[in-house]
């Protein structure tokens, strides 16, 4: 008989839908989503990107599904509850239940439900411990968090720096499975396939060079992610660096904009192209014309758009505040790319300078990225569902 699992999830997002399309194939599980929020399905206002937002490509009729609280499109916060969830579950009667995080009532009351009725429970998040913490904050949170901690089955893990959060709270290796954030894998695919077409269209669209390097950097334009940081390596890197044009593509918007509008307007020969909100299906085309990518966030758990550009063989260059990077995980230093001390504007300009320079390193960089990618994101998630049902 097969075995039942229910993952309950705030929202349909673009890049986890295909993920559960993958799990509802699995022939040896009966497998259902539980929606707290139609958040998503209907264009949004995101107040960090500064417009409306809609999504495509979600596949819903590809998986069994359900809106908890109907069309209502409801933030996705701490607040976001569905009392209907309990009965939901009671009819489906799963042998499992996937969670995300314990910051949502809806996740905490599926958690509940779950231990109350003796049915295993497995816990995905994408927290780490590289960025600056509040010890305070950390001290008081402690308890709560290994208490919950101890009455999950399974962590699906995300990354080295995830394990090593876990691992803080107490958990036994035992009870980790490796499972990578999802990125739009057909998407991809065919994206990579035609690559250089995709390169050639966007250099074209912003009158870039075949010799120019290009760096380029993903996401809403928040202080704390310091692409402003990237424009002063850049002034940096002009001072010991006549010869060499740079150009560095932006995509996304937000409240920082004006912030890297002006530091730019330093810059000598080096240019920036600020590309506004990217469609994600247009993203591709970015990584395409990309020579080194670079994420220079304050913090960001594992970000979706390094796993993105990793897969699009990509070199890359991090943050040492960010989980993407281990001996595991999407950037392994001196392999893939480099991490670097946040904030330290000399280092990142050396390195842009390294890669910059030296066509074979980047080349060797974007194999190993593009390898790294596929082995990640291919890996059947039919394997994790297997693992968790044989763990029963």
């Amino acid at each position: 008989m097969k075995k039942k699992i229910a993952l309950v999830v705030s929202h349909p997002i673009q890049h986890f839908c295909p993920q559960y399309v993958s799990f509802a194939q699995n022939e040896n599980v009966q497998f259902k989503v539980f929606f707290g929020s139609a958040l998503g399905l209907k264009k949004y206002v995101d107040p960090s990107f500064k417009q409306e937002i809609s999504w495509g490509n979600l596949e819903l009729e590809k998986f069994d599904h359900v809106f908890l609280n109907g069309e209502a499109v409801l933030a996705s916060d701490t607040n976001l509850d569905a009392p209907s969830l309990e009965t939901s579950l009671e009819d489906f009667s799963p042998d499992i239940v996937i969670i995300y995080g314990y910051f949502q009532k809806l996740q905490r009351r599926a958690y509940k439900w779950a231990r109350r009725n003796k049915r295993k429970i497995a816990y995905i998040s994408d927290s780490e411990r590289r960025q600056k913490l509040n010890p305070l904050k950390e001290l008081i949170k402690y308890p709560f968090v290994y208490t919950f901690f101890r009455g999950v089955d399974f962590f699906l893990t995300v990354g080295d720096a995830n394990e090593q959060y876990y691992a803080y709270y107490k958990v036994p290796q035992h009870k980790f499975i490796r499972m990578h954030f999802p990125i739009d894998i057909q998407l991809y695919k065919t994206s990579f396939t035609g690559r250089e077409l995709l390169r050639k269209q966007i250099r074209s669209r912003y009158n870039i060079a075949d010799h120019e390097i290009v760096v380029s950097t993903v996401g809403k334009m928040q202080f704390f992610k310091s692409q402003d940081h990237i424009v002063e390596a850049l002034q940096a890197f002009e001072k010991s660096n006549g010869s060499t044009k740079i150009h560095f593509l932006i995509a996304g918007s937000g409240e920082a904009e004006e912030l890297v509008k002006q530091k730019s307007k330093s810059l000598s020969f080096c240019e920036v192209h600020l590309l506004g909100f990217v469609s994600p299906n247009d993203l591709p085309a970015v990584y395409a014309a990309t020579d080194v990518y670079i994420h220079p966030s304050m913090k960001d758990r594992h970000p979706l758009s390094v796993s993105e550009a990793i897969y699009m063989g990509c070199p890359i260059i991090l943050s040492d505040r960010c989980g993407s990077y281990g001996p595991t995980d999407d950037v392994r230093d001196n392999e893939n790319g480099y991490v670097y001390q946040y904030g330290n504007i000399e280092q990142l300009a050396l390195l842009i300078n390294q890669l910059a320079g030296d066509v074979r390193l980047r080349q060797q960089f974007s194999n190993c990225s593009y390898s790294i990618g596929v082995k990640q994101q291919e890996t059947s998630h039919h394997t994790v569902l297997n693992h968790l049902v044989g763990s029963q």
